[in-house]
């Protein structure tokens, strides 16, 4: 059966107090900015969350720059060039640590006898350094 009665909200329609105030219809008054305008003011407990710092910043590493015998050997003309390396009778003494190297690693072959003067050095790049008549000179070498 079919209910016979009119909804409230028709009988108020006419009222100026129904659905509050008549002020809050009239243009964008009582909105208070567009976006997060008001972040810092009036809104502030709306957006206290997002204002929040959260987590660290980790410490800027150091890039560690190595190098491989294999690519030593092919770098002393330029390391001579720019005056990293000398020659010192049969042997060349290198030094990596003011090239900017800070690792010598063992990657590949080296025929030439070098003297290398680096912080650290791997015991497979001592060992081959010393197998081509060489030196590795350092406070950090592993294996020598």
């Amino acid at each position: 059966m079919v209910v016979r009665r009119r909804r409230k909200y028709r009988k108020k329609l006419g009222s100026r107090s129904y659905h509050g105030d008549t002020k809050n219809r009239r243009g964008s008054g009582i909105r208070g900015g567009y976006g997060k305008a008001g972040a810092w003011d009036h809104k502030f407990f709306l957006y206290m969350h997002e204002l929040v710092k959260k987590g660290f910043k980790p410490p800027k590493r150091r890039e560690r720059r190595s190098i491989n015998v294999g690519d030593l050997e092919e770098a002393l003309p330029r390391l001579e060039k720019e005056g990293y390396a000398k020659r010192e009778g049969k042997s060349i003494v290198v030094d990596l640590t003011s090239a900017g190297y800070d690792r010598l690693m063992g990657r590949g072959t080296i025929s030439t006898p070098v003297v290398v003067k680096v912080a650290y050095a791997t015991a497979r790049a001592v060992e081959k350094i010393k197998a081509a008549g060489g030196q590795v000179i350092g406070s950090g070498s592993e294996g020598s």
